[in-house]
Order: structure tokens, then sequence, then C-alpha cells
């Protein structure tokens, strides 16, 4: 970019807005985050374990399908706290940004101004509702690299990038495994691009794809992660799992309504722009990875961000025919440093907000004033912090745990729906436990029940309230 002119600061100030924004909107705390990290305690104490010992329930079988994410949060926040997640969180934007450039680069012939502002536009979009302290975040990286590097490859059959591959399926497999079959879904479009145009590199990948499969196998559950999506998910969670829901416009939950627009502008703005600009041509390869990235995302929400990572950068091979001239538009070279001074100086004033739990006050206040003997009920989105704490909760976020197929011996997660629904014999399933607190919300019939047997409330907030039996 050093060469480039005469607009090369108005290129810098679009790769920091990604970093300004993140800045501004910090990232999204979420339930999850918390069982991730005492997993990663965990794991360092005792190494990878094979039976749960987080929740209430003896013997149930478990696979950490995401070990060495866990590790690294809790290293990052046991040492630098809610900023260490704020500037991992920037890292990888940064990261992100720097690879969509350089593949929209290797699309559009180097242009500098349209690769950057479509990174720009990727990255933002990425972080309004995607970037958070999670696994997820390595899984698009090695997304994002395995786009670039097939894209390499397509330029140039003769390039050692490929042999990357394997080592990308090795970190992506003990980081998130419950993706990793994402990478080959990825390499597929390439792959058949080039059968289509009867290219006798594709047995070359193909190769690579079986090495990539057999390196799989090297992490501490070994086969247990390679098929974990397959032999943990069962299809009843996509009813109560945020992430799993599937795209609705029409949905009467706020968020899905809103992530469901969202996906639905950025689809038809990209429809809208190879329609309008015909001039580009549209490879076989990238049209296969948008029509099953858009599927992916169709499925569930959680998809959306890989729907993303597949077809904005693509649009550079399609614009890369626009001329952009963008000279007398903007102010003058020294003026440019003014601005980037001021963002920068807001990155510094704009803090990242703390991690939060909607339960936290209750459950600091339990560790305040009990030992962890107790017996506590909590749902779906409440578990997580209080084992967090150091109890041993009824249910938490970890879904796959809590089903028969996974855990290998009983069904808690229906179980624990109903009780929440429609709170079937509750009595009975009180002593079943011999539960001794228990954190309810307020909406459901469940603390109308214990409201109404006089049961001793102890803590009560706005949504919930813990009642000691």
């Amino acid at each position: 970019m050093k060469n480039y002119k005469p607009n090369k600061y108005i290129c810098y100030l679009y790769a920091i807005v990604p970093l300004i924004i993140n800045a501004i909107l910090s990232y999204s705390s979420n339930e999850d985050i918390w069982y991730i990290m005492k997993y990663g305690e965990i794991i360092l104490q005792k190494g990878f374990i094979h039976t749960d010992i987080l929740s209430i329930h003896s013997g149930l079988h478990i696979v950490i399908q995401q070990g060495f994410s866990n590790v690294i949060f809790y290293l990052i926040y046991k040492y630098l706290g809610d900023y260490g997640f704020f500037l991992l969180c920037e890292v990888f934007i940064a990261l992100y940004l720097f690879i969509i450039y350089k593949i929209c680069m290797l699309l559009s012939n180097k242009k500098v101004f349209l690769s950057m502002l479509i990174a720009c536009i990727t990255c933002t979009l990425l972080e309004i509702n995607f970037i958070t302290p999670r696994p997820q975040i390595f899984t698009f990286l090695n997304l994002l690299l395995i786009i670039y590097i097939m894209e390499v490859f397509y330029s140039n059959n003769k390039t050692k990038l490929i042999y990357f591959l394997p080592l990308i399926s090795l970190i992506q497999i003990n980081l998130h495994a419950s993706l990793w079959y994402y990478l080959f879904l990825f390499i597929l479009p390439y792959i058949t691009d080039l059968i289509i145009r009867k290219n006798k590199s594709c047995f070359k990948i193909i190769g690579i794809m079986i090495v990539m499969f057999l390196v799989g196998f090297i992490n501490p559950y070994t086969y247990e992660n390679v098929f974990f999506p397959f032999t943990t998910y069962d299809p009843i969670i996509n009813e109560y799992i945020y992430e799993l829901y599937p795209i609705n416009i029409v949905s009467s939950e706020p968020p899905i309504l809103a992530i469901s627009v969202f996906f639905f502008v950025v689809l038809v703005s990209e429809l809208l722009i190879y329609i309008y600009y015909k001039k580009g041509k549209l490879e076989l390869r990238h049209l296969f990875l948008c029509l099953g990235t858009t599927v992916l995302a169709f499925a569930n929400v959680r998809n959306i961000p890989v729907f993303l990572i597949a077809t904005l950068p693509l649009l550079a091979n399609y614009l890369k025919t626009m001329k952009f001239s963008v000279t007398n538009y903007y102010i003058e070279t020294k003026k440019y440093w003014i601005v980037l001074i001021i963002l920068i100086l807001l990155v510094a004033y704009f803090h990242p907000s703390r991690l939060e739990s909607e339960v936290k006050n209750g459950g600091d206040y339990l560790k305040n004033n009990y030992n962890q003997d107790i017996v506590v009920y909590t749902n779906l989105d409440y578990g997580s912090y209080i084992e967090y704490l150091g109890f041993h909760s009824y249910f938490d976020t970890r879904a796959e745990v809590f089903l028969k197929k996974a855990n290998k011996k009983e069904d808690i997660f229906l179980e624990a729906m109903k009780i929440e629904k429609s709170c079937i014999d509750y009595k009975n399933f009180i002593k079943k436990y011999k539960f001794t607190h228990m954190i309810v919300y307020k909406d459901t019939c469940l603390y109308y029940y214990l409201k109404n047997d006089n049961t001793k409330i102890v803590f009560n907030d706005k949504k919930y309230a813990i009642f000691e039996l």
C-alpha cells in the first residue's frame, strides 16, 4: 500500500474503522463464556476429563470439543480480565481485515481501495453481532485462511500454501471441533469447480483433504471430536437454543427478527450488486460457495457470519471492473492524520464492557452467603455462571451434555424444558434432586407455584428470584 497514490491515507482509515467500532461496541457478553472458562481451569488442573463434574448429575459422559480454546480464554481472563478479551477481539478483527484484504487483492487484480472497502464492510458486519469471546472467532479465521489458500492455489496450482491445510485442520479440531467439518465444506466448491473443468489439480486437493481428515484424529478425544456434531446433535435443541434458530422474518422474538432482517438486507444487497454490475464474471467456485453458505445461513442464525465470510470478499472479483475516483471526495492528506489521531483517542477512551451475566447478582449472593454444598436448580441460561462460581447446577448452556445421545446415560434436556414450561409434577421433581435453592424466571409457571406455596425468597431480581427450600 505504500506506493498507492493518491488516497492511501483513506485506506488506512478504512483499516482501523472496524477496530474503532469494536472499541465503541466492545464485545457482547454471553453466558457460554462462564462454562468455557471453568472448563479451561479444570483442564489445567485435572486434564481432559470424560465425565461431567460441573452439574449435579453424576456419570454423564462429556466431550470438551473446544478444549484448548477453553484454556486460552481462561488464561486471558485470569491474567488480563475484561481488557484481555477486548484486546483478543481487536487482534482477531485486525487479522480478519488483513486476510479479507489479501483475498480481495487476489480477486480484484490488486484494486487497493476496493479491497480495503470490502474488508472494512465485512469486518464491521461481523462484529455487530458475531465477534465475541467464544471459540467461533478462531473458526472464522481458519475459514478465511481456507478461502485465501484455495484462491492462491486456483491462480497458481504450484503454490506450497496448500500444504498448510492439514495444520489448519489440526488447529481447528483442537480449538472448535463442532465446526471442524466446515473446513471441508469450504474446500468442496473449489474441488467441484476443478472437476467440472477437468483440471487434474483436483486430485492434489483431494489427497490433502484426506490428510486433513486423518490429522483431525490428533486431539484429546480422538474420534469423538471428529464425529462430535453427528454423535451429539439432536434436532430438539433447535427449538430452545437461540443460535440454532432458523432465519425467521416474522419471528415474535425480537433478537431473531432483528438478525433475520440483517441477513436478508445483506443477501438482497449482494444480489443487487451482482445484477447491476453485469461486467463481472461469476466463477463457479464462488457460486457454489455462496449457495452453500446461504443454505447454511437459512438453517440457523449461527451460520450468518459464515455466509458473510464466504460471500462478501468474493464481490471483489465481480466489482474489479469498476473505476473508483475518490480523490475529489476527501480532504487534504495532512488532515487524514488528524482524523487518525482522533479515532485512536476514541479507542483509548471507550473501554470494554465487563463480562456480565443476567444471574450475576444472584450468583454472587449465593457465593457470599452459602457454601458450595448447596444443590441449585437453574435453567438453561443461568447454570453456567453458577458453575463458574464453584456450585453444581441442574442445567446450563452446554445443551448437548444433557442429551442422552451424547451423555450415554439419561435425557435431562427435555425434562428441564418441561419443568420450566409446564411445571409437570414440580414437587416430585424437587424431591428427586433434593434441591436446596432454585433460581427461577419470574415469567414461568414454576415461579408462581413456588410463590403460592409460600416458599422463602432469599433474593429478588427484575427477571428472576432465588427460592430457598
